[in-house]
């Protein structure tokens, strides 16, 4: 996702995270400009979804070996 535009006109891109009703945002090396967004807003550019999508498989693996029942959002 992205939030807001930088004051160069290029959005950050994030993957959002959310564990027990709290949510954070993962920073990625991504930036894009509105014309790689639609009409919502979302991501419309493949290359960079492919990138986060790959990401956030990662982070699944990665969490899918560990027990995170007891973690908490801080």
């Amino acid at each position: 996702m992205v939030r807001w535009p930088r004051s160069d006109g290029f959005y950050s891109v994030y993957i959002r995270v959310t564990h027990r009703r709290q949510t954070l945002f993962i920073k990625t090396d991504k930036m894009l400009t509105k014309r790689e967004l639609n009409r919502k807003g979302e991501i419309a550019d493949a290359f960079v979804l492919q990138f986060c999508t790959q990401k956030i498989l990662e982070y699944q693996e990665r969490l899918n070996r560990h027990d995170i029942s007891q973690w908490t959002g801080a």
